[in-house]
Order: C-alpha cells, then structure tokens, then sequence
C-alpha cells in the first residue's frame, strides 16, 4: 500500500507482462469528483475529461492530466460529494485487456463499490 497525498493506494502489479492496477479513496481532494468537473470547466489541469456510465449507481469519469496513452485508463467514481474511488488502470503488453484499461477499471470499480456498500 502507497501512502500518496490524495489517500492510500493500493497497487497490483501483475506477472508476466499484465501490467498494473492502483486504486484507492482520494482523500486529498475534499470536492470529491466536483473538482474534476471544475477543473473541466475551467480549461485547466485536465487533458482528458469523459464522463462515464455510473458505476453501481456512483457517476464517474475518465480523466487525465497529461501523458494519455491507448493502455492507460484513469478513472474516478464519486461515492460521496466530498469523496471519489480512483483506479488507474493498465494493462500490460501480455495482458486480453489491454485494448480496453477502462474495461477494466470499471471492472474493479464495481467489485471495489459493491464491497463497501457490503461493508456499511
């Protein structure tokens, strides 16, 4: 487990080439996914900006800042105004996802939102 400034992180590193996913609540950031969206609004610190199908009920976004790349997905899912569920997602060279990170981000967003809503 990471210890960043937006919260703990949690990352997975795959064997074999399949790459890498990192996870965790950005706690850092106390306008949840709001800021996101001001930051879309604004014209600044966003380079990609998509919001996405809501994940178990949760509104989400693709997002980057910079450095985008086809394997390469950031996602973040609002779970509480004041919260959001990062994954950045990708999928090494050996890896079936690695045409779809977002596929897989969403995968684990909701395996990730389904567990705490079971642990309330």
């Amino acid at each position: 487990m990471e210890d960043l400034s937006s919260g703990k992180v949690c990352t997975w590193v795959f064997a074999n080439g399949l790459g890498t996913i990192s996870a965790g609540m950005n706690t850092g950031e106390r306008d949840g996914l709001s800021h996101l969206y001001a930051l879309n609004a604004q014209g600044s610190g966003l380079t990609t900006f998509k919001p996405s199908e809501p994940i178990d009920g949760y509104p989400s976004v693709v997002f980057a800042n910079g450095g985008e790349r086809s394997y390469v997905c950031n996602l973040a899912v609002g779970v509480r105004n004041d919260l959001m569920y990062t994954i950045v997602a990708t999928p090494g060279t050996s890896n079936p996802n690695r045409s779809d990170p977002c596929g897989m981000a969403t995968k684990l967003a909701t395996f990730a939102i389904q567990h705490l809503k079971a642990a309330q």
